[in-house]
């Protein structure tokens, strides 16, 4: 079977290439292709922009597997809504607008701002990464083709970097960081509150080098990530519980719904470690 992973961008896609710019879900995208490369299944990769109805018809007998597709062009994804086999791998909350449920009591979007809904009704599959996001979209679409994959996706580079940083944890400053962002969303001015309250001592952190920002969170003893919004997982607090860095957060965070959330260090390492091996058994599982 040939497989085809369809995202809006990718870490090359960013200035400088490599992921400096990219986000979660772009680095997450890679490693799933890199999985499947390294599994030795015949997979190609997409940006949503460039499919067209040429590689469509080259891609007929293909599964796809579409990562964020707000960049396909309606006809295309029309398309692959009616005549092929695909997959959705949820990074966030595509079936509105504005991708924040949160707004509406109970997380439940009036039915006529509901949007995609044929999408994720005929996909063979619609992957979540935790409970939380999973119970959202049953609740507002009332699927049953979900499966959560509880989880996020880090290369072993990023792990082994992740372990090195946990088992070095001893020389941590005893404060809090607080990572920078310019969106309301992302609860920065609550986290400087709470540990205002808290008595804590905080630093602001943030970097365009991935590898780098990892360090600044292994730094110090603890980390602030305020959601505001249901996180689909929540990547920077479960780099952070790898590295043995206390997390405070809220309910909004998908992670801390999951059976793993309470591991630390090595444990949680060798779980996102095993996710590598599900993610591709479960999508090479559905046909």
């Amino acid at each position: 079977m040939r497989y085809v992973i369809v995202a809006d961008f990718w870490p090359e896609d960013f200035r400088g290439g490599g992921g400096n710019h990219s986000g979660g879900a772009e680095l997450s995208d890679e490693i799933l292709f890199s999985i499947f490369q390294q599994k030795n299944e015949d997979v190609v990769k997409y940006s949503s922009p460039d499919l067209s109805s040429e590689i469509l018809d080259k891609e007929k007998d293909s599964i796809f597997i579409l990562s964020n597709f707000f960049n396909i062009h309606p006809f295309i994804l029309e398309r692959i809504r009616d005549d092929f086999k695909y997959i959705l791998y949820c990074h966030d909350y595509k079936f509105v607008g504005h991708m924040q449920p949160q707004r509406y009591e109970n997380f439940i979007v009036p039915k006529e701002e509901l949007i995609f809904v044929d999408l994720f009704q005929n996909a063979k599959a619609v992957i979540c990464q935790s409970s939380l996001q999973q119970k959202i979209h049953i609740d507002n679409l009332g699927l049953n083709n979900l499966i959560n994959f509880s989880g996020n996706l880090w290369s072993n580079d990023i792990l082994d970097l992740i372990q090195t940083l946990s088992e070095n944890g001893s020389n941590r400053h005893e404060r809090c960081s607080i990572v920078k962002s310019p969106y309301r969303e992302k609860g920065v001015a609550e986290a400087i509150v709470f540990c205002q309250q808290k008595g804590f001592d905080y630093t602001l952190i943030g970097d365009r080098d991935y590898k780098t920002f990892l360090h600044q969170i292994a730094s110090n003893s603890g980390l602030v990530f305020w959601a505001k919004l249901p996180e689909t997982c929540g990547r920077i607090a479960v780099e952070a519980k790898m590295m043995g860095v206390h997390v405070h957060s809220t309910e909004l965070l998908g992670a801390s719904h999951e059976p793993w959330y309470d591991l630390t260090g090595k444990e949680l390492i060798d779980v996102m470690r095993d996710k590598h091996e599900e993610v591709h058994k479960i999508l090479t599982s559905v046909n």
